[in-house]
């Protein structure tokens, strides 16, 4: 369990096969798919609320990041400055739910 100490999202993402991503308000939601079970759930939200600072971040950080990336691969150089949500998420193995 010391990963999550080092990085949340990764945690979260890799481990827990979780989505992370912000909400219209800047605010730290998870996805899960039907294979979670409770447990993992309740850790996931658990990680998530006491990390939600660092997490919040890390997502903002990658959305300007994939930001800047997508300007310099528009031909015309325009960067989406209204990113939707799915354009800031945190994708793992997750499956959608149905």
């Amino acid at each position: 369990m010391t990963e999550i100490c080092h990085d949340p999202l990764r945690y979260l993402v890799e481990r827990l096969c979780c989505q992370v991503y912000l909400d219209g308000g800047g605010n730290v939601r998870l996805g899960f798919s039907r294979r979670h079970d409770l447990t993992a759930m309740m850790t996931a939200q658990g990680i998530a609320r006491s990390n939600a600072g660092v997490l919040r971040e890390r997502l903002r950080q990658d959305a300007a990041a994939a930001s800047s990336v997508s300007s310099d691969a528009s031909p015309l150089g325009i960067a989406d400055k209204d990113a939707s949500w799915p354009d800031q998420v945190a994708h793992g193995a997750f499956c959608p739910l149905i």
